[in-house]
């Protein structure tokens, strides 16, 4: 019988975990201002430059160039709202980000996997996709899901809407969507307002979707971002500020210097957004690390990686928004122990520094982001599962402190025999003690009669049993019918246009 991964707690978590000081803060902060009055960030999109300039920017319209004065930031600041509501397809999996939850989602993007039944790497499929999904439908430690998988056997011009029905399709819990371009999140929103009804019900319930900007560091924005974030304008959906920072190459070698840039990239964002849709929800982000001089890669499992999001943490609640971060990458090509330390080490800062939104924090995909691999994705449960309750501390009252207890076994007593302190074991355990799913517990004699298995052999085994038996809620029916109909009628369209067929 399928046995479904129990959520430890929905308490609260206080931050545990600070990097920078107050005046640290304030340096970075004025750091930052400086960086948007005197360098300023270039917007490769001609009515954006236009939208700034009447707002009171200096823009330099050849360079594509806007300077930002200090009073347009406070003002952007102030229009963003604290907290984040995100809407589920089953509102019983609706989020607010800004509370004091720390909230997790699965990995993003691989274009490969390691085959499930062959070992081996290939290039990922659609099927693969909506199998990772019900994956991240069924853990509960997924609580955001993004697809897992970049599918190789779609027509890459129109990947962003089947993914986004691949999604939709396997799970009902609240989906990020990847559109490529601005026809894409067009398209995406109007399978969105399919989903929720009509158009009126779509403006109600706008966050049934949220969108992105990515900076192009140094200090830059591609035109279709910026024209994903005006069009965003008309909805006010909830968005993603994140910097692509990568310290040493994109950044200063220092991690100071990377946090001063990255900040100023994002306030730049943030007020465009608050310009063409004032009061739009804000979550301030990042997917940034260090570059390893060596290799020339991204060292997405590095320390810094998670110093930089525990930094950013505090910076964000400086200005009283959310937090998303990039925690749990790895740069390990196989699941192995270092994959396990990266993404632990990485989680668990961020988690501790109060972190809102931890990305990638269920993580499925080596190699730096590309190749995705069931097994690793059951470890990362677990590795959260473990997080969960490490920060969910440890809770005195007078229940807890048990004095009671402690008196009715008085001296020598025990805890496994006197029928009030069973009792209170029964009411306590599962919240006091964090339970394995795939770890070994066993005495080495019993483990050994069972096979001696390890973890990544549990690992595989949970995978099969979630793939052979989880069922996500469904579609109604009308809807995924109407959702089909769409997709082949902008198929048709676009591949037309690009005369693959």
């Amino acid at each position: 019988m399928q046995t479904r991964l129990k959520d430890l707690s929905a308490k609260k978590c206080v931050a545990m975990l600070e990097i920078l000081s107050r005046d640290d803060i304030y340096r970075i902060h004025m750091a930052s201002l400086e960086i948007l009055e005197q360098v300023g960030v270039v917007f490769k999109h001609k009515e954006a430059l236009k939208i700034f300039e009447d707002a009171g920017a200096i823009v330099d319209h050849r360079r594509e160039l806007v300077k930002i004065p200090e009073h347009l930031v406070k003002w952007a600041l102030d229009k963003t709202p604290r907290q984040v509501d995100l809407l589920a397809r089953n509102p019983h999996h609706n989020l607010r980000l800004g509370d004091g939850h720390v909230h997790y989602t699965n990995g993003y993007g691989a274009d490969h996997v390691i085959d499930f039944e062959t070992g081996q790497r290939r290039e990922s499929t659609i099927k693969d996709l909506e199998d990772f999904t019900r994956m991240a439908d069924y853990f509960d430690n997924v609580e955001y899901v993004y697809p897992s998988i970049f599918p190789r056997d779609v027509p890459k011009a129109i990947v962003d809407r089947y993914i986004y029905l691949a999604l939709l399709r396997n799970t009902s819990k609240h989906c990020a969507n990847s559109f490529l371009d601005l026809d894409g999140f067009r398209d995406i929103v109007k399978m969105a307002t399919i989903l929720v009804g009509d158009e009126e019900e779509f403006v109600r319930k706008s966050a049934i979707l949220d969108t992105n900007a990515t900076s192009g560091p140094p200090l830059k924005y591609a035109e279709h971002t910026v024209a994903c974030i005006i069009e965003n304008g008309k909805y006010k959906m909830p968005a993603t500020i994140e910097s692509a920072a990568l310290s040493g190459g994109t950044a200063p070698v220092t991690i100071a210097g990377t946090l001063a840039q990255m900040n100023a990239e994002n306030l730049a964002a943030l007020l465009l957004y608050q310009i063409v849709g004032p009061g739009t929800p804000i979550i301030y982000g990042t997917i940034a690390s260090n570059l390893d001089l060596k290799t020339g890669i991204p060292a997405v499992g590095s320390p810094e990686c998670g110093l930089i999001n525990v930094a950013l943490v505090q910076i964000a609640h400086h200005y009283n928004l959310p937090f998303y971060g990039t925690a749990g990458v790895i740069d390990a090509k196989v699941p192995d122990e270092q994959a396990a330390i990266e993404t632990l080490q990485n989680v668990l800062l961020t988690a501790l520094a109060g972190g809102d939104f931890i990305h990638d924090a269920v993580y499925s995909i080596l190699e730096t982001g590309l190749t995705a691999c069931h097994e690793q994705f059951v470890v990362g449960y677990e590795i959260v599962d473990r997080v969960k309750r490490i920060v969910q501390g440890i809770e005195v009252t007078d229940e807890t402190l048990a004095l009671d207890i402690i008196k009715d076994v008085g001296v020598e007593g025990s805890y496994l025999k006197q029928r009030s302190a069973l009792r209170h074991t029964r009411k306590h355990l599962l919240q006091e003690h964090w339970q394995p799913t795939i770890s070994d517990r066993l005495p080495r004699n019993i483990w050994a009669s069972k096979g001696s298995r390890t973890i990544l052999q549990n690992a595989k085994d949970k995978a099969r049993e979630i793939l052979e038996n989880h069922k996500p809620e469904p579609l109604d029916r009308d809807v995924e019918a109407r959702l089909g109909s769409f997709i082949k009628e902008v198929a048709k369209k676009k591949l037309s246009m690009t005369g693959v067929m």
